[in-house]
């Protein structure tokens, strides 16, 4: 067996086991959120619709995606299907790894990385939308990264992506405009391609009709949600948007106060060891750190790489997000930005063992990935 095959198929079993033993020790979540999906689901099946194009709406994707297992009275079998996503999405970052470095040994990396990051993947063993988002987002991308125009599959995905959690728009949003603007479809500077990804996070923060419990958090100072630094700030809130929680925030406590949360909401997204975690889990996680430094390591090595500045910009846009609003405490909010993070670690790492890797990537790789498109 080839070894690129035969490293992959050992980093599927290992990944299978590690999901095997998560299962017996801490099970499948199907509590709270996963509730909430599983009852709109059987709605659907019975013909009402009114919580899908409600209250669900932004989730509309995983709820059509478990209602075949609602269907059938095992919602659990979700989970393989999780797990076989997960599978396709690791391989699908391994292409985008070859496509930018022209190295199989990098994509190798970048595939096992995925599949072997807990924080990642323990979500595939949960009735939530983190792992169907993550692994349906690392898929669109890879299809539309690909040199060409994007063909109907690959729209397709851009609609499951954009209506599986509400930071859809801030995958989808800047991929199609790389897409439009490194394809020569929309002939404008470079530069707009910039103020494009600005416009896709004003228009989300901007968009009205938001519940005010979902607000609550900005108004209320949280860091991490469920905190609050404000608890009675509600009192004379009567806005609807991302911006006007923040705009009340600004007006109430100052610009020092403001700018001072958003920095500490970005530095706990970050933060991997929570105080509300075991003793034994944070130190484990404390290890992922250096998955930060050799991701700055491999960003700085093929920042000048078009795909490389479209993935940095999805991930700046979440981060900014975050900070507008309010981190999770078990680093959800991190879950779908950890391919990207994986992806730009493999590439440190294979420059530290193998300097001739530091080299141009591969022309006939990424035809339409020229350096111009940063």
């Amino acid at each position: 067996m080839h070894r690129t095959h035969a490293l992959r198929w050992w980093a599927v079993a290992i990944f299978i086991v590690m999901l095997v033993v998560l299962a017996c020790t801490t099970g499948i979540r199907t509590d709270k959120e996963a509730l909430k999906y599983i009852s709109c689901a059987e709605q659907l099946l019975q013909g009402d619709v009114h919580d899908l194009f409600g209250n669900y709406a932004k989730y509309g994707s995983y709820v059509l995606f478990i209602a075949p297992f609602v269907a059938v009275g095992f919602p659990l079998i979700a989970v393989v299907a999780q797990l076989v996503l997960a599978v396709f999405a690791a391989y699908a970052l391994g292409r985008i790894a070859e496509r930018i470095t022209g190295s199989t040994a990098v994509a190798d990396l970048a595939f096992v990385f995925a599949l072997l990051c807990i924080p990642l993947q323990q979500w595939v063993l949960a009735l939530y939308t983190e792992s169907f988002f993550t692994s349906v987002s690392v898929i669109f991308l890879e299809r539309i990264s690909r040199d060409g125009r994007a063909d109907l599959f690959t729209w397709a995905l851009a609609l499951i992506v954009l209506f599986a959690r509400p930071v859809g728009s801030l995958f989808v949003g800047p991929a199609v405009i790389w897409k439009l603007v490194g394809t020569g479809f929309v002939h404008v500077p470079i530069w707009l391609r910039n103020v494009g990804y600005g416009m896709t996070l004003l228009l989300v923060i901007s968009i009205p009709g938001i519940g005010r419990d979902q607000l609550a958090p900005i108004v209320e100072a949280h860091v991490i949600c469920g905190y609050p630094e404000r608890p009675d700030a509600m009192r004379d809130f009567e806005g609807s948007s991302v911006l006007a929680a923040q705009y009340h925030l600004y007006v109430h406590n100052g610009i020092g106060y403001t700018v001072g949360l958003f920095a500490r909401r970005v530095a706990s997204l970050f933060t991997l060891p929570r105080e509300y975690f075991s003793r034994t889990l944070n130190v484990f996680l404390m290890g992922h750190y250096a998955l930060f430094l050799l991701a700055a390591f491999g960003w700085w090595r093929w920042c000048r790489h078009g795909v490389s500045g479209l993935l940095v910009a999805i991930f700046l846009l979440n981060v900014l997000l975050v900070g507008l609003t309010h981190d999770e405490w078990s680093e959800r909010f991190l879950v779908p930005l950890w391919p990207i993070v994986l992806l730009f670690s493999a590439f440190g790492i294979a420059l530290i063992r193998d300097k001739r890797l530091a080299i141009s990537p591969d022309p006939t790789l990424a035809r339409c990935d020229n350096e111009d498109l940063m």
